[in-house]
Parts: C-alpha cells; sequence; structure tokens
C-alpha cells in the first residue's frame, strides 16, 4: 500500500512521494482609513465610549431613535447611504446635570444578611429615555420531588434530602410546601436554596439552606417541591427589546440574574479606562467587574443593576408568587426624583472636548449603587478618551475621519410623526380590518446652547482641527455654517488653515421620518471618501461623486458664487445635471504641497502601511542586511502604488525612492541601535518629492520622526 509522505508525515489526498512542508507566508496588514468618527448627542448610549457602527440598525438598537433635534443620528445614516462602511459613534452630553432612571424589579425583594430591600436597578445610560421602560417579570416553576431519609448517627437523627428530578445546581431556589399553621388556613409556604450537592450511591444528595423546619420535612409534601426561576422582558417604547429567560434568583447560581444584565454591555466593550484610576480592571474602578471578567458574554443594553444585588438573595414576594402573568412596572410610574432627564438645556460645545464631570454630591449619594458608571470619563480626543482607545484597539483601522455633526443647529427642530401605533379598542365588523393610527409625534430635544454663535463655533472646530494635528493620522471633516458672507467665510477659512481640515458647504435637506430637515454636509463626504478608499484607493480624490440620502441644498442667499468657494477652498455640494454632486477635496491649507485631500491621506496611509510592513524589524539585528531587507519591503510598497497610478512619475525613479544604508545613518544612530528609512514620494497632485523619515528605534516598532 503506498502513503503520500509531506514532511515526513502522512498527508490525504496527495500523490505517492515525499514532500518539503513549508511554513504558511503571514499576509501583512491592510491599514485602512476610511473609518470615521461621529461625535455628537443620541438618545441614549454609553458616555464618551466608542463604539463600532456597521449599519444604521445598530446605531438605532444602541443609541436610540432619530429624535428632531438630534443631527448624530442622521448623520449616521447619511454616512452609509453614501458608501461607509464603519464608523465610531460617540455620544456626549453634559453629564453633571443629566440624570438617570431608577427602578426596582418588581415582585423581588434583595435580602442579604438581616439587610431585606427593594431589588434596585438603573437605565444602562442617563437621559429621559429610561422613562419609557417597563419591566415585567414572572416565576417559572418545575417540579423538582425531594426525597428525605433519616439517618441516626451516635443517637442524634439527621435528615438527608435527595432530589428525583433533572437540572438541579447549586444556588438554585426552591419552594416547599408545608402543613398550614391553623386548620382552615392555606398550605405555608418556604423558600430554600440549594448550597451543595454530593453525588452517593443513595443519589444526589442535597444540602438545603435555610434548613426546613418539622411542618416541612414528609415526604408527602417534599414529592411537591418547586424550582423557581425567573423571566425578565424589558420593553422600551412599548416594543419587547430583551428577554431573559430562564435566570436564577441566588448568586451562587450561574445564571444568577443580576450577573447576567450587569455584565458590560455590547455597546461598553471599548469603554475608556476612568483617567483617576491606576488600575481599569479593578472592581474598584469599573463597576461591571463585580459581574464578570472582560471575556463574558454581555450584558444588558437597557439595565444596570445595583452594586448591593452582587450577594443578595432575589426573594420573590407574595404578590408575584401569586400572578402567574407576572408583574410589570412602568418607568412612567416612578416618582420624580427616580426619573431620568436630559440635560438639552446645558449642553454646550465645551461637553464634545470636556471629560464627563460629576458633581461630588451625586457620586456620594451613588455610591452604594454605583450606578454613574460613566463619571470622569476622558473626553474623546484626550491622549486616553475614546478616540486614542479605539485606535489602540484597532490600530490598523484607526479612526481618520472625525466629524461633529451636532456642533451646530441653525434651526429649532421641528417635532416630526411617529411611527403609527395600532389600536384595537374599536370593535370591527367589515371583511378587513384595518388599524386605526393614533396621533403621535416623536419628542423634540432642543439645544439652545448649541445655537448660532460665531466666535464659539469657531473656536470649536478649532479644537477639532488641533486635535488632529496632534494625532498626526486624522482629518477633520466640517460643515461651514450657514449665512455667512464672502469677506466672513474668508476669515473663517483663515482660523481654520490646515492641511488636516476639510471645509464643506452648503448644508443639505434630508427625509427625517416624514419632515425636511436640515443636515451638515460633513457626514456624506466621510461617506464619499470611504466610498472613494475602497473603490479605487486612499490616494484617489473623494470627490465628483453624487450625493446620497438627501434631496436638495438649503437655500443660502448669502453663499457666495462657486468660483469664491474654490478660491476659498471650500468643497460645495452642486446641484447638477446628474444631481446632486460633492465637487472638490482640498484641505483649508495655505501650503500648496498640502492642499489636496488625497495627498494628505496618502501620506498618512503610506506612513501607517509602511510601519506595519516593517512590524517585523525591531526583531533584527542592526546592520546591512536588516537595512537592505527594509529597502525592499518599502520598494515592493511603493511600486504596487506606482502600478496603481497613485504617483506623478512617468517611471518609478521619477515617483519614488527609497535609501536605507551607511549614508542614512550617523555613528549616533548606530550606537543607539537606531535603523532609518528615507522614502520620498510624487503625488499624483502635486508632482513633487514630500519627504519623511521612518525610525526604528531598538526594538520598538518602527514610526515616523520627521517629515521633511
Amino acid at each position: 500500500m503506498s502513503v503520500a509522505l509531506q514532511g515526513g508525515l502522512w498527508r490525504p489526498g496527495l500523490p505517492p512521494g515525499v514532500y518539503e512542508e513549508r511554513p504558511a507566508v503571514a499576509r501583512r496588514a491592510r491599514v485602512r482609513l476610511d473609518v470615521a468618527a461621529f461625535i455628537g448627542l443620541a438618545e441614549r448610549g454609553p458616555v464618551n465610549t466608542p463604539v463600532a457602527i456597521e449599519d444604521p440598525a445598530r446605531f438605532e438598537r444602541l443609541f436610540g431613535r432619530a429624535l428632531p433635534g438630534l443631527l448624530l443620528p442622521q448623520a449616521v445614516r447619511l454616512f452609509f447611504a453614501n458608501g461607509g462602511r464603519r464608523c465610531v459613534v460617540v455620544r456626549c452630553l453634559d453629564h453633571a446635570r443629566v440624570r438617570t432612571s431608577r427602578l426596582v424589579l418588581p415582585g423581588l425583594r434583595a435580602v442579604q444578611a438581616a439587610a431585606n430591600r427593594a431589588a434596585r436597578v438603573a437605565a444602562r445610560n442617563p437621559g429621559s429615555w429610561g422613562n419609557d421602560l417597563a419591566l415585567r417579570s414572572r416565576l417559572q416553576r418545575r417540579a423538582l420531588p425531594l426525597r428525605l431519609e433519616i439517618q441516626r448517627v451516635g443517637g442524634v437523627a439527621q435528615g438527608h434530602y435527595f432530589a428525583s428530578g433533572a437540572g438541579i445546581s447549586v444556588g438554585d431556589t426552591l419552594l416547599l410546601v408545608g402543613r398550614p399553621s391553623h386548620s382552615g388556613r392555606p398550605p405555608r409556604r418556604l423558600l430554600v436554596r440549594v448550597s451543595a450537592i454530593t453525588q452517593g450511591a443513595a443519589g444526589r444528595e442535597l444540602t438545603l439552606a435555610p434548613p426546613p423546619p418539622r411542618g416541612f420535612r414528609s415526604n408527602e409534601l417534599l414529592a411537591h417541591a418547586q424550582r423557581l426561576t425567573l423571566d425578565l422582558e424589558i420593553s422600551l417604547h412599548g416594543r419587547l427589546l430583551e428577554s431573559w429567560s430562564d435566570t436564577a434568583l441566588h448568586p451562587d447560581h450561574p445564571r444568577f440574574l443580576a450577573r447576567l444584565i450587569g455584565r458590560r454591555a455590547e455597546s461598553e466593550a471599548l469603554r475608556p479606562a476612568r483617567w483617576d484610576q491606576p488600575d481599569p480592571e479593578s472592581p474598584a474602578a469599573e463597576v461591571d467587574r463585580l459581574w464578570g471578567a472582560l471575556g463574558d458574554p454581555f450584558g444588558s443594553e437597557l439595565l444596570r443593576p445595583s452594586a448591593e444585588l452582587a450577594d443578595a438573595w432575589l426573594i420573590p414576594e407574595e404578590q408575584l408568587l401569586n400572578a402567574p402573568l407576572g408583574l410589570t412596572l412602568s418607568g412612567a410610574e416612578l416618582p420624580a426624583n427616580r426619573q431620568g432627564r436630559d440635560a438639552h438645556l446645558t449642553t454646550s460645545r465645551d461637553h464634545f472636548f470636556e471629560p464627563t464631570a460629576i458633581h461630588t454630591a451625586d457620586l456620594l449619594a451613588d455610591s452604594n449603587h454605583r450606578f454613574v458608571a460613566f463619571a470622569l470619563r476622558p473626553g474623546p480626543f484626550d491622549p486616553t478618551g475614546a478616540l486614542a482607545t479605539w485606535d489602540n484597539a484597532h490600530p490598523f483601522e484607526p479612526a481618520a475621519l472625525i466629524s461633529l455633526p451636532d456642533l451646530l443647529h441653525p434651526t429649532p427642530p421641528e417635532a416630526a410623526p411617529a411611527d403609527p401605533i395600532a389600536t384595537t379598542e374599536r370593535p370591527c365588523f367589515a371583511s378587513v380590518c384595518l388599524p386605526t393610527p393614533e396621533t403621535a409625534t416623536l419628542p423634540v430635544a432642543d439645544y439652545p446652547r448649541l445655537a448660532f454663535d460665531a466666535a464659539d463655533l469657531r473656536a470649536a472646530q478649532r479644537r477639532v482641527v488641533t486635535a488632529c494635528e496632534e494625532q498626526g493620522a486624522r482629518i477633520a471633516m466640517l460643515d461651514l455654517p450657514p449665512g455667512l458672507m464672502e469677506q466672513a467665510i474668508s476669515a473663517w477659512r483663515e482660523t481654520l488653515a490646515s492641511d488636516r481640515a476639510v471645509l464643506y458647504a452648503p448644508w443639505l435637506w434630508a427625509n427625517r421620518q416624514g419632515v425636511a430637515g436640515e443636515l451638515p454636509p460633513s457626514p456624506a463626504a466621510c461617506g464619499i471618501t470611504a466610498q472613494v478608499e475602497r473603490e479605487i484607493g486612499v490616494w484617489a480624490a473623494p470627490a465628483n461623486r453624487p450625493v446620497a440620502g438627501v434631496f436638495g441644498r438649503r437655500a443660502d442667499g448669502l453663499l457666495p458664487d462657486p468660483g469664491v468657494l474654490h478660491q476659498e477652498r471650500i468643497a460645495e455640494v452642486r446641484a447638477t445635471e446628474r444631481g446632486l454632486l460633492l465637487l472638490g477635496a482640498r484641505t483649508t491649507s495655505y501650503d500648496p504641497q498640502w492642499s489636496h485631500l488625497s495627498v494628505r491621506r496618502l501620506l498618512d496611509w503610506l506612513r501607517l502601511q509602511l510601519a506595519a510592513d516593517l512590524a517585523w524589524a525591531p526583531f533584527e539585528p542592526n546592520g546591512p542586511p536588516l537595512w537592505s531587507a527594509m529597502a525592499g519591503t518599502a520598494s515592493r510598497r511603493l511600486r504596487t502604488l506606482f502600478d496603481a497610478g497613485a504617483l506623478a512619475g512617468r517611471t518609478a525613479a521619477d515617483s519614488y525612492f527609497v535609501r536605507c544604508d551607511r549614508s542614512t545613518h550617523s555613528d549616533l544612530d548606530l550606537d543607539a541601535g537606531r535603523a532609518l528609512l528615507w522614502v520620498g514620494v510624487a503625488p499624483a497632485l502635486p508632482a513633487e518629492f514630500i519627504v519623511f523619515k521612518l525610525v526604528r528605534h531598538g526594538a520598538d516598532d518602527p514610526h515616523v520622526e520627521a517629515l521633511l
């Protein structure tokens, strides 16, 4: 019988012979610069936390509805409508004045030692949205017959309980039936838990706590024992969104209800560490650490349990035991001091940059329950904030396009009709009965401190540009406010002059659930930029593309003619015979070398991509073999760009150069273990060399030290 050998081992499916087994070649990481970061206002969702969004449905599930007055939800929709694939959303607000809805689990008490309190929970994150929550708890009863055997040890009678059913676990809550205390009274009921299980020759022996008293210890009564589990349904705005079935009532059980819902939510997976805590994984720093590790399944997106429930036994009240359909609690029934509220009257542009400060009195009042989960979070642009957290977790997909759609609310929002609500109160005797829609409107979220204020808005946009310049791989996608004359536009652009800033105009009209609403153009530009990168490459200009998801330009009689906007390097959305087109993709920089967005993005991408390509370099000895290998890796990457038409020269020599030899190193570099790779490229526009220096410091990863 013949066999096929490969490296001395048999491999099925190969013809007979001896084969050389070669290791698989690792594929180099591909850097993407099409991930946009949207920072703004939402109905709900974690605060100052990066959340990855791949489609509008996921945004609505995690951040809520597109209410009138909130531009962020529509901006995300516009991004995906124009070709975006992935974005990062960061919700901001005035955290010091916002409040979180505080609820209780209906029909349950939290019992721990001598304490017997209501089982408190809260909305997962702050805002008035939690007032529309509705909780329904219902007990599930499963028969679990028990058998009692009495044994005498040293003259002392000892009872041993054995289970006849299946599925019993440590921490299960059992309901036992006892004899009535007096004649004519109903049978007594007792709740016990399984504290231990021992497998023996006689079966599975249970240790019950507390031990059942005399009136519950006959086998006739124990045969009617029941195992109790809890179903919790969580509804929002009348829709069932989460259902936690067959959960346990005691913390010793692996499916303890509070632990299941209390673990870190999916939207909080990348929540940045508190800047005032040295150990972000400590339970003292993160309330989520009470409920599980980072690798555990996600918890509830709608509820956060009180920290007091961590070691508490959830005891059903008599009312819940007697309610086969369960009990329901609505957030609308809460007293005013426990209802959530928004901070729309005090939220300002500063809150898109500053940490989530909170009053000390609120922290002290909440210390036992720790519902204030997002206190003392760094601002999105902080070196340890949301965007840096995202970049660290996704080094090959950094947040490269930055848009803040809620920086300006040009006009007060209008009420929008909600989805029709079906009612069945009226009888129908026709052959076909249609639901009767009720008249309803979505609540309006007005933010007066985000109205037009030229100085404040310009300063806020300048802060965005400065943050992008300091980080070194981001582009500020900014919106020109409406109502500016030619001279004001020139001054506005001068303030924001940077090779990392792009200004778009004018504002657009979009359909907001049947009502025309104003939207800034930068989210559409982010989507078009992502689309062009996916279809062609990062070196292609994201311009001359149709704008989808809108039906017109906002009328602005003061907006200058296209020639003036082109001269001021404002990217305009213009009506043409092909529809609305985004014309122009130039930065606000006065330097001609950096006037094109495609050039800026190409150099950003090349720096990151070469650093990823050379990730192996720190593990090699510094010397000519390393220098030659580094130069070869960079040359192959640049040749790919040249073949794709991303560079301006007619030949490779005219388009780029790579140098890494003794001439690029000084004696100090060699002594310090640095390997210097010099790369020069001539982007398609302008046709000039832009030189940067890539440095390997000892065992550190390669990085760009300077642009020349």
